[in-house]
């Protein structure tokens, strides 16, 4: 597994199979998102590559907002690599991607930087500039590129409590380290300075 800057795009001439989002925690949740990329890549011979951020974008979209970090970078991009992924591409989340219209982030990034030839996302993505854009427009626009794309529907657990970052971040205030170690599917690691 590679780790580069998704501004410096894929080397080579490969094409790739994307998988969007932040991945904070790498949840089970993103696991099905990542397995399904990796299955797409090896059906269609490319890389399984999953796009992310340096840092948590909140943190420049509301500066002052406290919010906990699941998983530092390099811990995200070692389970990211576990579970089958061969390049984690990192953008620079700062004022320059914060303002960057959807068009141009599918454009630059997916298109040019990371040779997408199919974009796996969940059904709640969301990207641009304050998040204008969702999965419709997303399907519009691989579907204007002739890019595959599948939409992955919500994990929940057993009781309907859908999985996700902000469920587990809440589980752990909460003290229910059991329910959100389930929801990451593993156990849970205080990151230093907490």
């Amino acid at each position: 597994m590679r780790i580069i800057l998704a501004e410096e795009g894929i080397p080579g001439s490969e094409r790739t199979v994307v998988c969007l989002g932040f991945f904070d925690g790498v949840h089970i949740g993103h696991a099905r998102l990542v397995e399904r990329a990796a299955e797409k890549a090896t059906r269609g011979g490319f890389l399984a590559c999953v796009h992310t951020f340096d840092q948590m974008p909140a943190k420049v979209v509301r500066p002052g907002f406290a919010v906990r970090e699941l998983t530092p970078l390099a811990e995200k991009a070692a389970l990211l690599g576990g579970l089958g992924v061969d390049v984690v591409a990192v953008s620079r989340f700062d004022e320059a991607m914060m303002h960057m219209a959807a068009e141009d982030f599918f454009r630059h990034t997916l298109v040019e930087k990371l040779r997408a030839a199919h974009v796996v996302a969940g059904f709640h993505y969301r990207f641009g500039f304050r998040e204008a854009a969702g999965t419709r427009e997303l399907a519009a626009l691989c579907g204007q590129a002739g890019i595959g794309l599948t939409i992955m529907e919500p994990v929940t657990m057993p009781d309907g409590r859908l999985v996700s970052s902000t469920a587990i971040r809440a589980l752990l205030d909460a003290g229910d380290i059991p329910l959100a170690e389930a929801m990451l599917g593993r156990p849970f690691k205080m990151i230093r300075g907490e």
